[in-house]
């Protein structure tokens, strides 16, 4: 353990080194660094957050660290230029390395011990996600299967959008699926759901993979329910991001692991926020030495888990879950700040609701529309959803509730559960937590 910790210290420093000493995008970092005499935690705890604003403002050329040349990487292929969708207009143009990435994906394998025994650099996977995330991406007409299948990958959707996918979609996933047949299957949990869901009401068995991961979005209670009415198969949430690769992978047991081999992560505490063991998401990357990010803000809210996981992993941080998007933090009566992670668990016991959509315009109020599954009365469902988030809000929030047929991704095609519409204008604490044994 030593030997492990005494390694990921060094990746720290490292870090450190690398993007006050030769990144220009932190120059005016260097002069809050407390210096070689200062604890390491003390150090990394004194600088800002690297926001997504920072990256804009200096790219391409001020996120390369000094003594790189980047226009020859990308005329060698070693590197490339992608633009993500984002979720909440936050798509940002990045320096991809898909070396690193690789690295980073097998490393957070490990994490799980279904992911460890069946995923190997040469498994077949499919994918099912929103083509403005991955894969190609059709402008109307269906695209044959010959050509979304790239490597050892099967893209199961070209459309950008669920509005999109025309009669019969389901059904020719299912017979690619059968045809395929993936040791895994990657997907937004959204559009699992929807398809776990069209197998379920017509009765019809859909192919087991070894494993299943989520990823892409927030996976809702009503998610998970609907894919394991259809599939057997284990499912694990691996949680990253294009900018940061691989950052946490869930364990057999249901909690979250850093994969500290590439990154650190600290969890800052939020103003507002009482549990001081949730908080924002921080992450510095180990190894992508084309885009060195220190604190990166991937603007999301993480809960730390109170005790040790029985799957026996100790080191790093440990999360008894992602609590969702930044911008998804409700305010409640008396000031109080929930997250999505709570306005989920609150409606998760309201039967009758398949999908959902949160929205907080203004303080006082908030409206839900809820995409019924026709098995209670609409009247009963609506009624019960609103009492739920009475609870946790407090009656002094007003709230409406409708049903409506279908919801409708963000412009990325990721679906966003909750938002809210105005500026907590947040100050968060400098007091950084940490899990055990990550320094």
């Amino acid at each position: 353990m030593q030997d492990t910790l005494a390694i990921y210290n060094n990746r720290c420093l490292e870090a450190l080194h690398i993007a006050l000493d030769r990144t220009r995008m932190y120059e005016s970092w260097r002069a809050l660094d407390p210096g070689e005499g200062a604890p390491l935690d003390g150090r990394f705890s004194a600088l800002p957050a690297l926001t997504k604003a920072d990256i804009r403002r200096n790219f391409p050329y001020g996120i390369v660290p000094q003594g790189m040349d980047l226009d020859a990487a990308l005329a060698r292929g070693d590197v490339a230029f992608v633009h993500t969708s984002g979720t909440a207009d936050e798509a940002l143009n990045n320096i991809w390395n898909q070396n690193w990435w690789d690295d980073s994906e097998q490393a957070s394998w490990s994490l799980n011990a279904h992911a460890a025994r069946v995923l190997s650099r040469s498994h077949r996977e499919a994918i099912l996600a929103s083509a403005l995330s991955v894969g190609p991406r059709s402008e109307g007409a269906q695209i044959p299967r010959k050509s979304r299948v790239l490597g050892r990958l099967l893209f199961l959707n070209e459309y950008g959008s669920t509005a999109q996918w025309p009669e019969g979609h389901e059904l020719r996933m299912s017979a690619e699926l059968e045809e395929y047949a993936p040791v895994a299957i990657e997907a937004n949990p959204s559009l699992l759901a929807r398809f776990a869901r069209w197998a379920s009401r017509n009765g019809r068995p859909v192919f087991q993979p070894a494993l299943i991961t989520l990823t892409y979005e927030f996976p809702s209670a009503f998610h998970l329910r609907a894919i394991r009415e259809a599939f057997s198969s284990p499912i694990a949430s691996s949680y990253g991001s294009t900018e940061a690769g691989y950052v946490f992978m869930e364990c057999e047991h249901g909690r979250l692991h850093q994969n500290s081999d590439f990154c650190r992560v600290d969890i800052d505490p939020l103003e507002g926020i009482e549990d001081p063991s949730v908080g924002r998401i921080l992450v510095t990357t180990f190894g992508n030495r084309w885009f060195p990010l220190l604190r990166f803000e991937i603007g999301d809210v993480a809960r730390i888990a109170p005790d040790p996981c029985p799957c026996g992993r100790t080191f790093g941080l440990t999360l008894s879950g992602i609590e969702g998007r930044l911008i998804s933090i409700f305010l409640a009566s008396g000031g109080r700040r929930v997250t999505h992670g709570q306005l989920d668990q609150a409606l998760a016991p309201v039967e009758g609701i398949d999908d959902y959509r949160l929205d907080q315009e203004a303080p006082g109020c908030a409206r839900m529309r809820l995409v019924l599954s026709g098995k209670r009365p609409e009247p009963s469902v609506l009624a019960d959803a609103r009492e739920a988030l009475h609870l946790l809000l407090g009656d002094a929030i007003d709230i409406r509730a409708e049903a409506v047929g279908e919801l409708f991704p963000e412009a990325s095609g990721k679906f966003l559960l909750a938002r809210r519409h105005f500026s907590l204008d947040p100050a968060p604490s400098a007091e950084v937590k940490r899990g055990p044994n990550a320094s």
